[in-house]
């Protein structure tokens, strides 16, 4: 059976053998889908810097150091909101006008 995964993947795997794995038939196709169990990372006792993010209406999110971020999904509802004409409906289906 073939496996195709990212280069770093299988290296991971074989780096942590504990895990699970489990076959999934989804749509007619088969994954397979595997864990593994990774130790934790040390934390940062010392940060050197922080960042604040302001989530907003406007903006989803604007970083302390002036980053916007907004997500595409986002952006294309408010363009198609944009074009949406603002006044209200006329009533009736269109055989009665």
């Amino acid at each position: 059976m073939a496996f195709t995964a990212s280069p770093e993947q299988p290296a991971t795997l074989a780096l942590y053998p504990k895990g699970e794995s489990d076959l999934m038939c989804w749509d007619g196709m088969w994954f397979l889908l595997s864990t593994c169990e990774v130790p934790e990372a040390p934390l940062n006792a010392e940060p050197s810097d922080f960042l604040g993010i302001d989530l907003g209406i406007v903006n989803i999110a604007t970083t302390s150091d002036g980053e916007i971020t907004a997500g595409r999904e986002i952006n294309r509802i408010r363009v198609r909101e944009r074009r949406r004409p603002s006044g209200p409906a006329r009533p009736g289906p269109p055989a009665m006008r």
